[in-house]
């Protein structure tokens, strides 16, 4: 197969492919699609390593099995001879990884907190709710949670600082007391679950300085939560309508400029469409970005993957083993005060086309 006559087969499975999703998805999508499949077979860990959303990812492995250069079978997507030849034809190599194992690819060592925080996190999150599908829950692993109060406290967003935590099934509140650091944490959440829990290891450990607060972020901010924090930590729904409704609720909280945002955002499930929509929202906000750090959260396999939408968009089906749904952590930083709306939110802020997991 010659290079043109490769370039022609991609722009016609990137067409059928577009047909089929009707999200985002560019010839440097489709080559890091094959770059995935030229590294594995295992299908969980092709969609870790395609950083595509995973709508358009499955339509065009759809797009592969029809044409015959993809095989899927048993949990496992494999090339065929002339899926190869077409990779090589592109120019396409196999995707390349040089991520530190002391630090998970972070650049963050959570064992720079005290060592007893690091300890009672883990007996604590062993008590910790199941995530459920209703709110899109989904929690990350304990050395994410404890990564992320790390940085925030290398980055002066911690010590002596009011933070807010919009969405808590990961327990950052928690671990972020556990430091002392914080001069006061309020968590926020529609889950009643979780504010009973943590309520209850706030009173069981002592940890005065936290309150959770059950709160719907369709709801307007409370007054007396507007402009009152120094920090807020979030990691969103990722529909732009559930996103936007959360960042704003955050940027609303914080006192004004030079007061910080952290938040998760995937692959997965925002193209980089969504990713400049977004970006362009935060400017516009009055809010710059100031650290991006990507795969920074990996996240423990929940209980519904067989019941998420995305399941029934797989060739082929299988569980998956190890961590495989990654998000990227965004720290932002307010220029000046948000001129923000805070009203109510009507509409689904779980779902939109690059949604995969509600």
């Amino acid at each position: 197969m010659t290079s043109q006559e490769a370039i022609q087969h991609l722009s016609h499975l990137l067409a059928q492919t577009r047909q089929q999703a009707p999200v985002p998805f560019t010839e440097r999508d489709a080559k890091r699609a094959l770059a995935a499949l030229l590294t594995t077979d295992n299908l969980w860990e092709a969609i870790r390593l395609s950083h595509v959303p995973l709508r358009a990812l499955t339509a065009f492995w759809h797009q592969l099995i029809a044409a015959e250069l993809l095989e899927a079978r048993d949990g496992a997507l494999r090339l065929t001879k002339s899926g190869q030849a077409l990779a090589q034809a592109l120019g396409v190599a196999p995707a390349r990884e040089a991520t530190c194992p002391h630090c998970e690819g972070r650049g963050v060592d959570y064992h720079t907190l005290p060592e007893q925080v690091v300890t009672r996190f883990a007996e604590i999150c062993k008590q910790r709710p199941e995530a459920i599908q209703a709110y899109d829950q989904g929690f990350v692993t304990e050395a994410t949670t404890l990564s992320r109060i790390a940085f925030a406290w290398h980055r002066g967003d911690l010590e002596g600082k009011t933070i807010i935590v919009l969405g808590d099934d990961d327990l950052m509140s928690i671990a972020a007391a556990l430091t002392g650091a914080p001069a006061r944490i309020l968590a926020i959440d529609i889950d009643e679950r979780l504010i009973q829990f943590i309520n209850e290891v706030a009173r069981r450990e002592g940890l005065d300085r936290l309150e959770a607060v059950r709160y719907d972020l369709r709801d307007p901010l409370p007054t007396s939560w507007l402009r009152s924090f120094d920090t807020f930590m979030t990691d969103p729904t990722e529909s732009f309508l559930g996103f936007k409704t959360t960042i704003e609720r955050g940027l609303m909280a914080l006192r004004g400029p030079g007061c910080a945002g952290y938040f998760g955002l995937t692959h997965v499930e925002s193209s980089y469409e969504k990713w400049a929509r977004i970006q362009r929202f935060l400017l516009d906000s009055g809010a710059v970005l100031t650290d991006l750090l990507d795969d920074f959260s990996a996240y423990i396999n929940w209980g519904y993957i067989e019941s998420m939408r995305s399941w029934k968009w797989l060739p082929t089906h299988r569980p998956p083993e190890r961590s495989w749904y990654y998000s990227a952590l965004h720290r932002i930083e307010l220029l000046r005060t948000p001129a923000l709306e805070n009203t109510a939110v009507e509409g689904d802020i779980f779902s939109d086309e690059e949604a995969a997991t509600t």
